[in-house]
């Protein structure tokens, strides 16, 4: 098969459309519980209501990821497979995305359920075409396994801008007038929205899906469509893949979620909630910088098992001193180090899904094994939001109150620092299974193919 890789200016402008939805999903994760509490603080009930409802939208993204999977399969345009669904998301996201820090308006009960509607929209259905479109335009700009890590490597340095943002969302909102104040978060938003619709614009105009990919990319049958799901469900590294992005994406967002208030109450100062938000970004530079290297040298697996160590050894050094700010600085870039790397590759895992399945069945899935990013991401970040947010109605936090409880202080070490420590070993072990790419080259090589299955049957070379 001939190798097709990506130009720099696709990698370029790939990673924007990264950029531009991570800055509003990172955004979504991290201040939807400080904009409920601090902006309408509807009280703890609510909050625990609020909880349960951004955790029920994650039981309908099982069905809501793997439909939009089955949708872009059965797609053939001239915009592209995955690429047109891609673009369409782009608007509605953005306008969703608006209204859901514009409720503050409405009464408390109002606000939350308009919140809850909101993000329902936002995650289940526009979230869902956006992300799944995006990753699955990755196997179709490039086939070559080492030029997909340098776009994923690339994605990171652009998908570091959310955590960036994030990190400064704080002091934005107290510049424009505080947590509290609805025309803070307004003109905050309305950046964040502007911002990110120039990064998924950028993308939709410069990257375009490469036919020679895929010699005939015609609309594949019911049976071709139940021959694929199979495939996929019964391979152990499409649950490998959604545990590696729940559990990652948990981790991250159920810390930034709580964040804010384990700065405020547990450090004493605010400030090393932005600190330790914007500090990695230096090992994180590092991380990406190596990371290239690094795959060449070791291989994805290797890669992926020092780099999920070393975001469990800055967690265990947190969780040994979670008063001090020094051993939390150190903590933070050393796992801001072992994270640039994570997430780099995670984005890789579905062409390598994509050249598994292809290389066992002769079918192309790249809708389906995209679906396994998006749902991992989403149920991670939806678990570690609905978890802040549990933690917060149930520990006894006191919005307004000037001291909090012992159990208040703990809580937030625990979601800060203790439950991250016991699931980043289990990514460790997790990113240990990932030896597919050995498996694809041992069934390609015992099928004697030098293109893929898919492609021999449309050249005829299989009867």
């Amino acid at each position: 098969m001939k190798t097709i890789k990506s130009t720099w200016k696709e990698k370029i402008f790939y990673a924007f459309g990264n950029m531009g939805s991570y800055v509003l999903w990172s955004f979504l994760g991290a201040f939807v519980n400080i904009y409920a509490t601090d902006c309408i603080d509807p009280g703890s009930d609510l909050i625990a209501v609020l909880g349960d409802i951004i955790l029920a939208c994650r039981i309908f993204d099982a069905f809501s990821d793997i439909l939009m999977g089955i949708i872009i399969e059965k797609t053939n345009s001239k915009v592209g497979k995955a690429r047109l669904w891609f673009g369409i998301s782009i608007i509605p996201l953005l306008i969703v995305f608006f209204f859901l820090f514009y409720v503050s308006g409405f009464d408390k009960i109002a606000a939350i359920v308009m919140i809850s509607v909101l993000y329902f929209l936002f995650t289940v259905v526009f979230y869902t075409m956006n992300c799944i479109g995006f990753n699955a335009m990755l196997p179709r700009i490039s086939n070559d396994s080492y030029d997909q890590s340098i776009i994923c490597t690339v994605n990171s340095v652009f998908t570091s801008i959310g955590g960036l943002v994030c990190a400064i969302g704080v002091p934005v909102l107290t510049f424009f007038g505080g947590k509290s104040n609805q025309n803070a978060w307004t003109i905050f938003i309305l950046i964040l929205i502007a911002a990110a619709f120039v990064g998924e614009l950028l993308c939709f105009i410069f990257v375009k899906e490469k036919p020679e990919i895929v010699v005939a990319d015609k609309r594949p049958s019911r049976s071709d469509l139940r021959k694929g799901l199979h495939a996929l469900f019964h391979t152990k590294y499409f649950y490998i893949a959604i545990a590696l992005f729940t559990i990652n994406f948990y981790i991250s967002l159920s810390v930034i979620g709580i964040g804010d208030y384990y700065a405020i109450w547990v450090l004493r100062d605010e400030k090393w909630f932005s600190i330790f938000g914007s500090v990695p970004m230096v090992t994180m530079a590092v991380g990406l910088l190596l990371t290239p290297l690094f795959i060449k040298l070791f291989g994805k697996r290797i890669v992926l098992v020092g780099a999920t160590a070393c975001v469990a050894l800055g967690n265990i050094i947190g969780s040994c001193f979670p008063f001090s700010w020094v051993a939390g600085l150190i903590a933070v870039l050393v796992k801001g180090f072992g994270s640039a790397v994570v997430m780099s590759q995670l984005f890789s895992l579905a062409p390598d899904l994509v050249a598994y399945i292809e290389a066992k069945i002769g079918l192309r899935v790249e809708g389906l094994a995209a679906s396994a990013n998006s749902f991992g991401q989403k149920i991670g970040s939806g678990l570690g939001t609905a978890a802040s947010l549990w933690a917060i109605a149930l520990c006894g936090y006191k919005a307004k109150a000037a001291t909090q409880t012992d159990q208040v202080i703990y809580t937030f070490i625990t979601f800060y620092w203790w439950i991250p420590t016991v699931l980043s070993l289990v990514l460790v072990l997790l990113a240990s299974f990932w030896n597919i790419e050995s498996k694809t080259k041992a069934l390609v090589a015992a099928k004697g193919l030098s293109v893929p299955l898919s492609q021999q049957k449309e050249q005829g070379s299989i009867k």
